[in-house]
């Protein structure tokens, strides 16, 4: 593709060439591998928000400090267009998404031992304090709710969701639907009691690269979650079960084994699987996707399950 001028000057030099790497990326956003005429390749990542990445090399900074393999910020700034641009190194390897179905249980077992290592990493650097729980664009920013059940929205009574569930012209959406309802009003107390630790919430099945095996690189890191980490286990096992199947069971075994979830804990966890699992669900519904409705409901009554039968 042509390389416009302000492109050009931002990677230093004209690229040999300038890839699509896909539509959009996780974030929303433009992503390019550029060819460098000296053999490297570096990032082209562009966003409309213009102040997308603002505090991108802030956050890769704190991460390069916990010893965690991130990318290096080359350049950034506006497009002529007043679109946001950075420009970051290359890292090698591939998604994880994409190599789970090549990895033994031995290479699974220790990337979700250095993820979950990661994760830890980043809830110790801060002593959990009041701030608010929620999304933000970079370490220590205030939040902006004020429990973490905020996140989920306003609660519907109790008798909403058992209507739902079992009303008879209710769709398998509406009966998962009725049941998460009821699962989240089960967690309330627990949701409560927790402090604001903070996670890297985008570090699932995407923006972890691997190479022969073993992680060579993590990508993505435009903002950060304070509340529960485990979430961001549940969201992955969501991911694994809805998106890879028998190929990633291996890895979100591993993953259960490292955090070790008990108890309450285990019944959140699955119930965020169940939550990203719904959306999942509401997606394809909306889409008229029938073939993803019928391969997704069973995933979701799968997580339900196990989030229900959790202590």
């Amino acid at each position: 593709m042509a390389v416009p001028l302000w492109a050009q000057r931002a990677l230093g030099a004209p690229p040999l060439s300038l890839e699509r790497q896909w539509q959009l990326s996780q974030s929303g956003n433009e992503v390019y591998r550029a060819r460098m005429p000296d053999g490297s390749s570096r990032v082209l990542r562009i966003s409309a928000h213009a102040r997308a990445f603002v505090h991108t090399g802030e956050n890769l900074g704190v991460l390069r400090e916990l010893g965690l393999p991130v990318q290096t910020v080359l350049a950034q700034g506006a497009t002529p267009k007043g679109a946001a641009f950075i420009v970051l190194d290359w890292l090698p390897g591939r998604d994880l998404y994409y190599v789970l179905p090549e990895l033994s249980g031995a290479q699974a077992a220790r990337i979700a031992a250095t993820v979950t290592d990661f994760q830890h990493r980043v809830a110790a650097r801060e002593t959990p304090a009041n701030g608010g729980f929620g999304w933000v664009s970079r370490f220590g920013a205030h939040r902006n709710h004020t429990r973490w059940t905020d996140i989920f929205g306003q609660p519907a009574p109790h008798q909403v969701h058992v209507e739902m569930r079992e009303r008879p012209d209710a769709t398998p959406l509406d009966r998962c639907r009725g049941r998460l309802g009821l699962l989240r009003a089960s967690l309330e107390d627990y949701f409560a009691a927790l402090a604001p630790v903070c996670f890297l919430h985008d570090l699932t099945i995407k923006n972890i690269l691997v190479q022969d095996g073993e992680i060579s690189g993590l990508i993505d890191f435009d903002s950060v979650c304070y509340g529960d980490p485990l979430m961001v286990l549940g969201v992955t096992l969501a991911h694994l079960e809805a998106d890879v199947g028998e190929a990633g069971r291996a890895y979100g075994e591993a993953l259960l084994h490292c955090w070790m979830p008990q108890g309450v804990q285990m019944r959140a966890t699955f119930f965020y699987a169940s939550l990203w699992a719904t959306g999942f669900l509401s997606i394809a519904h909306d889409a008229g996707d029938a073939e993803r409705v019928q391969a997704l409901v069973p995933v979701v009554e799968r997580l339900l399950a196990m989030a229900e039968g959790a202590a």
